[in-house]
């Protein structure tokens, strides 16, 4: 059995940042151009490799920048009007650690993101996450962190979909052996829309800007085995709660499990596949012809390739399918995302 090492530290880094959890609220039952930022993060956003390591005395830094296109077969997720779209995606990240100590490591980061439509504007977006944390080494095998995010994204042409998020979060992970680990950790977000008011029980506007509380727990297994493969697997559960009172639209609790496998073909090409369950159970959104709450089961089926043409410059085509189960026929649908792109390092 292979360790970590054996792996080359491009591959850990796009593993890494392509199965991370997702800090933005992943809600079906959002604005479509909320949706389709979800979903986009997840199809592009996440698959942005880090190509260049900078070191500046002790700070450590990570640049990396992308420019991305493809087709959306069901822009607005909806079950009897599929319409797709070309699109164009470009992204910039930056993050950094600072070892205090032996024990101790501040870090940051700052991306960006926009996103454009060719045939639509309103899930046209630009988005900027900043984020700061610090690492707390307990032992050999354990390490501690700690960590606060903002994001805030904008729509152009959707000003209500508009939304800043904050979220702060625990977590401690084990290395159990030089090949297999664990994580575990909570996570606590507040996201704000400052131009969507809510409704009360009757279904009558309030002069209030909708709030959204999340609590969520979330366990990793993660496992090298050999020198070029790794496995992932993920399972987290989060309560969403709403100030929007009408029908408590917005409050449901969730399951969600991921699967992901990590090859290195060869030295310079390499593949990911994956694999995601979500369950979601509304508390009192019923069902518009039966007298039973909403249930939601999501199915999302992923595969990327990528090839480094150089050190410092890849290139990537990934796909992801996915196909949403409701009790409400409105809600279900499924779609498709094809996308290419350059991943360099500057």
């Amino acid at each position: 059995m292979g360790g970590k090492r054996g792996i080359p530290l491009l591959l850990i880094i796009l593993i890494s940042v392509f199965i991370s959890a997702p800090f933005a609220f992943a809600a079906k039952e959002e604005e479509p151009s909320v949706k389709e930022k979800n979903i986009l993060e997840e199809q592009l956003g996440d698959i942005m490799p880090t190509l260049v390591r900078k070191h500046i005395g002790k700070l450590k830094l990570d640049l990396s920048t992308s420019m991305a296109g493809g087709y959306d077969a069901n822009v607005n997720l909806q079950r009897y009007d599929e319409d797709g779209s070309v699109f164009m995606q470009n992204t910039l990240g930056i993050a950094g650690k600072y070892p205090i100590s032996d024990i101790y490591t501040l870090k940051g980061s700052y991306d960006f993101t926009s996103i454009k439509y060719f045939k639509f504007s309103d899930p046209d977006l630009i988005d900027n996450t900043l984020g700061v944390g610090l690492d707390t080494k307990i032992d050999d095998n354990f390490l501690w962190s700690v960590d606060y995010m903002a994001d805030f994204v904008g729509f152009p042409h959707d000003e209500q979909s508009e939304y800043d998020l904050n979220q702060v979060g625990t977590s401690l992970k084990q290395d159990i052996t030089d090949w297999l680990y664990q994580k575990m950790g909570y996570e606590f977000s507040y996201k704000h829309f400052p131009k969507s008011k809510t409704r009360n029980s009757r279904g009558v506007m309030l002069d209030r800007d909708r709030g959204d509380k999340r609590n969520t727990v979330f366990y990793q297994l993660g496992a090298y085995i050999g020198d070029k493969t790794f496995l992932k697997s993920e399972t987290s559960a989060f309560i969403n709660e709403s100030n929007e009172l009408f029908l408590d639209y917005y409050d449901y609790r969730s399951l969600k499990t991921k699967l992901t496998l990590a090859h290195l073909i060869t030295d310079k090409l390499y593949g990911m596949t994956s694999f995601t369950y979500q369950y979601k159970a509304y508390y009192k959104r019923s069902v518009s012809d039966r007298e039973f709450d909403q249930r939601d089961h999501l199915f999302v089926y992923g595969g990327s390739l990528f090839y480094d043409v150089i050190p410092q410059v890849s290139i990537g085509t990934s796909f992801d399918y996915r196909k949403n189960h409701s009790g409400e026929n409105v809600e279900q649908y499924e779609d498709y995302i094809i996308s290419s792109g350059v991943y360099c390092s500057f």
